[in-house]
């Protein structure tokens, strides 16, 4: 069996025409024809169907190659979109092996160009080198769609005089005119396709913007009290921005708390601003001219806690050279705040009971009680009802604590305070940068709105501050290809550090992706070169 007749062979296998060899007779020719047009009409790809209609014509003719062209949209050029040969395979160079003369009749008149002899064709000579071509026998068909020529398919075969014969013609003709249709289809549907998928990403843009202006649209009706229940609070809260309905039940509650004296146990998770809302407090209450201390139980050892709230005696142990004031005598007449206070241990507890009871201490290695006016306010993140059923919290200091009680509500329960709370945190960093705050895209707010936020305020914050000093001038999408993949840890740790120590570790990153060349790493800090020289010598990294 010759190479030919197992393309064949294989062709019709692959159109799914049975076991019959290459068609001997004009009706076999035509039943084959509308069973390949079948199956072209069945394919949806465009790549796909270019390479059947190119085989199924070298199968049909006995052509050596096949080349389909098609018109640009707009009047331009013939180009080859797909060609193949015999073998099924590509043809290398494919734009340099077609006579463009011949394509320009076929498209231009709309008439098929069939040349038995190229060599010897006067027609062809003098326009291009036939002979550099190495083109024998050519047969190129018009492709119509609707009356007008959209291209051409063109066959050749380079070694046999007279390849094609007037049968081959007209059944090119016939099946160029199938071959249109479905190329034409084909295209729509891929148009359509790209058209669907531009048209859902414009949608997907939109339905960002319209839910971030939204959310913004709410904060500001909220912010204005146009809700029932959206009544703005009587003092001013400078610290806590937002006005959600979550802010705003919170505010209107402290407006109650900072008329009084008594303590309050402030709740919620961490990262919410528990710390702001009791320097609020003070801020605002009677003891406002006095001090403010605060000071997080969970990071002084236990036994150490006690000699930091309530100072010690000279001697009292080992290193006490002098006598030292403890935070409640620091904090006499003001405020103290006692952050993570559901990590202090039972004897802790004990005695800071006493304090609220009496209103009285002594200092670790002292004798004499020491007289003090302080107001208590606490704040944890852990679940005191489990510790009280536990046995780890007293029952008698949870409700000495818990005169009045403030509950911070998480981001995810405030999410029409995050566009407020991004500008005022780039705008943080703007003051210490001393560059314009970046603009942020409608894409990456959006993203920004819809992040649960385990961190809370405290890991925004972060992750804003960061993109301040890391962007040029644009924060979007991409800027944010690692939130919420993990990087809860990361933002955490972040927690406490300096915009400069931030600054510091985004420069020796970028340092890092450039290798070492420090002109690409301002580049991609989008700082100004002397700028970017005058911070690694500021921070030592020269």
């Amino acid at each position: 069996m010759s190479g030919r007749d197992e393309t064949r062979r294989g062709l019709a296998a692959w159109f799914g025409l049975g076991g019959s060899d290459a068609a001997t007779t004009a009706a076999d020719q035509v039943r084959r024809l509308l069973e390949i047009n079948r199956a072209l009409a069945a394919e949806l790809d465009p790549a796909r169907l270019y390479a059947k209609i190119l085989d199924a014509a070298i199968e049909l003719t006995g052509a050596e190659r096949a080349f389909l062209v098609l018109c640009t949209s707009g009047g331009g050029e013939p180009a080859v979109a797909a060609s193949r040969n015999v073998d099924r395979e590509e043809v290398r160079a494919a734009v340099s092996k077609v006579s463009r003369t011949v394509i320009h009749k076929v498209v231009d008149s709309g008439a098929t160009q069939r040349i038995e002899s190229a060599l010897d064709d006067p027609a062809l000579g003098p326009s291009e080198s036939i002979s550099g071509m190495r083109l024998v026998s050519i047969l190129a068909v018009p492709l119509r769609v609707r009356g007008a020529t959209v291209g051409c398919l063109y066959l050749d075969n380079r070694f046999q005089r007279g390849t094609f014969s007037d049968e081959h013609q007209q059944l090119m003709e016939l099946f160029g005119d199938q071959a249109a249709v479905a190329v034409d289809n084909a295209r729509l549907l891929a148009q359509n396709a790209a058209a669907r998928r531009e048209l859902e990403q414009l949608n997907g843009k939109l339905a960002e913007k319209v839910a971030v202006q939204e959310v913004e649209l709410q904060s500001m009706r909220d912010a204005l009290g146009q809700r029932p229940d959206a009544t703005p609070p009587r003092h001013d809260y400078p610290e806590l921005i937002g006005r959600s309905p979550a802010m705003l039940d919170l505010l209107r509650l402290l407006d109650v708390v900072v008329e009084t004296d008594y303590p309050v146990l402030i709740l919620g998770e961490s990262g919410v601003g528990k710390e702001v809302v009791a320097r609020a407090i003070h801020r605002l209450g009677r003891r406002r001219e006095k001090p403010f201390i605060a000071e997080n139980c969970a990071a002084i050892a236990e036994n150490l806690l006690e000699a930091e709230l309530f100072g010690y005696t000279k001697g009292a142990f080992t290193g006490a050279d002098r006598d030292k004031l403890g935070l409640f005598e620091e904090a006499n007449g003001g405020t103290l705040f006692l952050d993570e206070i559901g990590d202090m241990d039972l004897s802790m507890q004990r005695k800071l009971l006493r304090v609220l009871q009496e209103g009285e201490f002594r200092k670790v290695g002292g004798r004499e009680a020491i007289k003090v006016d302080v107001r208590i306010l606490s704040a944890t993140n852990a679940d005191l009802a489990k510790k009280l059923e536990e046995g780890t919290f007293r029952e008698d200091l949870y409700f000495r604590l818990k005169v009045m009680c403030v509950r911070v509500p998480p981001l995810r329960e405030r999410r029409g305070d995050i566009p407020a709370l991004i500008d005022h945190f780039l705008a943080e960093a703007s003051k210490e940068t001393g560059r314009p705050p970046p603009r942020i895209t409608d894409e990456a707010k959006s993203v920004l709105v819809n992040y649960a936020w385990p961190g809370n305020v405290r890991e925004l914050r972060n992750e804003t501050l960061k993109l301040a000093v890391v962007s040029q001038e644009t924060i979007d999408a991409r800027s944010l290809r690692g939130l919420g993949e993990g990087t809860r840890q990361n933002h955490l740790a972040l927690a406490g550090r300096t915009l400069e120590e931030l600054e510091k570790e985004a420069i020796r990153q970028a340092l890092e992706v450039a290798r070492g060349k420090r002109v690409e790493a301002a580049r991609l800090l989008g700082l100004p070169r002397r700028t970017f020289y005058n911070r690694l010598k500021r921070y030592g990294l020269l």
